[in-house]
């Protein structure tokens, strides 16, 4: 249950602070009560790497010992104040980590933390890098990746929150392709509604992260777009193939013209990963940016 709270948790944190417009983004989590079981016991993770543990909240304390990323801790008390840091907002936590004890602050713990699964070893942290307001006046909210493997770091990926906030990330596999070990997506949602509005895809191979694209619905007053990607080991995947299936909705007045099959366009285009960027199958070219499906090389 508690795990479930925590959850719950970091998703309101991403939906509360973009919703509205906060120039600081604030990271809490929950500390654990000094009577309960050591198996009840929830652990996070180390965000950053090469962090002091220091005696007390504040980075000007005494260091007691240096933190590698991914060090699994115990929360026990958060300070009375918090900090900001990059503007990014959070209280000083003391941890326990194996025989140690002191404070961390809490900008530099995981908000989400899981593991590879085509290496055991591989272990991935994701949370806030850092929030500032543009010279438009717009809060620009940047996330971090990073994977590591026995405390060293492999990888870290920066990811923009763009015109969506991502708020919930997860490891899928290979999904069927043979030259990426993990697909990690994350979901992205509306800065106004909070509702889900997209996908981000990044893939994880040989040590690296590489993001291939990011699918964002599009709608106006008569026009609907939407994509998803189909991976081999889906119901409908093809062998070493991926699938964009497009659906456009056109002249969109009413329901029952959204309804409309005439009204509705199917596209499925096929494209292969060649380990660094995605082609078109039969074309044998890059896959083309527009303002739905954004890929980085």
């Amino acid at each position: 249950m508690k795990n479930v709270k925590k959850s719950v948790l970091f998703i309101c944190l991403f939906v509360v602070a973009n919703l509205f417009a906060q120039s600081v983004e604030q990271v809490e989590f929950e500390v654990m009560d000094k009577e309960i079981p050591a198996e009840e016991l929830t652990y996070e993770y180390l965000l950053a790497h090469k962090v002091f543990l220091r005696e007390k909240p504040s980075v000007r304390s005494k260091k007691v010992t240096l933190l590698n990323i991914g060090t699994k801790m115990v929360l026990w008390e958060k300070s009375l104040y918090a900090k900001e840091i990059n503007g990014i907002k959070s209280h000083w936590y003391r941890v326990t980590t194996g025989d140690q004890t002191g404070w961390v602050w809490g900008g530099m713990i995981a908000q989400k933390s899981f593991g590879s699964i085509a290496d055991n070893q591989v272990k991935f942290v994701y949370g806030y890098e850092s929030s500032a307001t543009n010279e438009a006046g717009m809060t620009e909210v940047k996330y971090q990746l990073r994977a590591f493997k026995n405390g060293q770091q492999l990888d870290k990926m920066v990811l923009d929150s763009l015109s969506a906030i991502p708020v919930h990330i997860e490891n899928h596999g290979s999904l069927g392709l043979f030259n990426v070990e993990d697909v990690i997506t994350v979901d992205l949602a509306d800065a106004d509604t909070g509702y889900q509005v997209g996908k981000s895809y990044v893939f994880w191979n040989n040590g690296r992260f590489k993001k291939v694209a990011s699918l964002i619905d599009y709608a106006d007053s008569n026009y609907l777009k939407t994509e998803s990607f189909v991976f081999p080991s889906d119901m409908q995947g093809v062998k070493s193939t991926i699938l964009l299936k497009t659906t456009i909705t056109k002249n969109i007045k009413s329901l029952d013209d959204a309804l409309a099959q005439n009204n509705v366009e199917f596209i499925t285009t096929p494209y292969i990963w060649n380990g660094s960027k995605l082609i078109k199958k039969q074309e044998n070219r890059e896959i083309e940016d527009n303002a739905v499906v954004s890929i980085d090389f």
